[in-house]
């Protein structure tokens, strides 16, 4: 799953950057409870809790951490699957000052400044996904890839052949999105990977550093 595969990640890169893991746990998505898991990790004195889970246990837990023992003032860290109005919403105050990793915004082309004054124009409302610009990227990658390969039938209808959507989409190269110019390997990973890492200050999220900074 993604969140495993994310606390995988950092427990290794951690660990071999000279850090110490005192626990390594899960929860389910669905919990109501996570008293019990917190306060056992307390037990293990951590300094920082990284848990890249999704926004109601997200939530939960960032609520719950500031009300046990030991963990009050213990730094709190996430990824972009808390990276939402929503999340700040059901997590209120507790939420500040901790740090959310996620997408680099920081765009800097003129595709983006439009897109953005059009989704302005359009929904009365600046884009409210982290992932907005990578979806909208992906979805023209989509659509040319499918005006490419359509066949027009006789009585109207179009035929999109799987392989050769699949072709197409793979031979991706040098495709200028708003997120940068995108080429696809052979895996099918077509994003340029920028990431940034964002505190909630004064209730929203303010990135602190991003892709290319020391």
């Amino acid at each position: 799953p993604y969140t495993e595969g994310l606390a995988s990640v950092f427990r290794d890169s951690f660990t071999e950057l000279g850090g110490e893991i005192v626990a390594f746990e899960a929860e389910a998505a669905d919990a109501t409870n996570v008293q019990p898991l917190l306060t056992s990790i307390a037990a293990s004195e951590p300094e920082l809790i990284y848990y890249p889970v999704f926004i109601p246990l997200g939530s939960l837990i960032t609520k719950t951490a500031k009300e046990i023992d030991g963990l009050e003032d213990v730094v709190l860290a996430a990824a972009d699957g808390v990276q939402s109005p929503d999340f700040l919403a059901n997590a209120g105050d507790a939420a500040e000052g901790m740090y959310v990793s996620g997408p680099d915004l920081g765009f800097a082309n003129e595709l983006y400044d439009q897109f953005l004054a059009t989704y302005q124009e359009n929904y009365g409302s600046a884009p409210l996904s982290v992932f907005h610009a990578h979806a909208f990227d992906a979805t023209n990658l989509v659509l040319d890839a499918i005006e490419e390969v359509a066949v027009q039938n006789e009585d109207g209808s179009l035929t999109i052949g799987r392989q050769a959507l699949i072709d197409a989409i793979a031979a991706t190269s040098g495709y200028e999105g708003i997120t940068g110019t995108l080429s696809c390997d052979e895996n099918g990973d077509c994003a340029d990977p920028r990431i940034a890492v964002s505190q909630v200050q004064d209730g929203a999220f303010q990135a602190i550093w991003q892709y290319g900074q020391e």
